[in-house]
This record gives structure tokens, C-alpha cells and sequence, in this order.
């Protein structure tokens, strides 16, 4: 994996949790994925596209995306035509 070193500021009173760098590395890995999984999310409720379509996009495995579309109550996005094509394919 290529990285890349990044200088950030940040507030003083996380100065001390963040002095080892695989603190700051698992911080950084939970936020990337927490983004990413609230872009997902926002481009579906958007209408962006099908589940396995933005979790393709944010680069998150469509079981995971799944898993947290119920978890956060996040209801499938179906239109009328949608709904008449499952019901004409079945």
C-alpha cells in the first residue's frame, strides 16, 4: 500500500491519545469507513442508484452496506415502476 504523510492540527486536549501512530492509523480507519458508509447511504436516499450500485462507488462490500442500510432504518427506494417489475417478474 502507497501512503502518504499528512500534518493536521487538531484541538490540544486530543494531543495525548493521539501520540502513537496506531491510535491515530484506527482512528482514521474507523472514520474513512464511517464516510464511507454515510456517502453510500446519502447517494441511495438520494436516488443515486441501487445499494450494490453506491456501495460499489464508496468501495464497501454490498453485504456490509446491507447490514448497515438496516441497521440505521435506512427503507429500500422503490417507485411505482419498480414495484409493478418485481411484481411482473414473479
Amino acid at each position: 500500500m502507497k501512503t502518504t504523510t499528512l500534518e493536521i492540527q487538531v484541538p490540544a486536549e486530543w494531543a495525548d491519545e493521539l501520540k502513537d501512530p496506531m491510535t491515530v492509523l484506527e482512528i482514521l480507519s474507523l472514520g474513512m469507513e464511517e464516510h464511507r458508509l454515510r456517502r453510500a447511504l446519502a447517494l441511495y436516499q438520494a436516488g443515486a442508484g441501487s445499494l450494490g450500485y453506491v456501495a460499489e462507488l464508496a468501495g464497501i462490500p454490498l453485504r456490509v452496506l446491507l447490514e448497515e442500510a438496516r441497521k440505521r432504518d435506512v427503507l429500500p427506494m422503490y417507485d411505482d415502476e419498480a414495484i409493478k417489475a418485481d411484481m411482473t417478474a414473479s
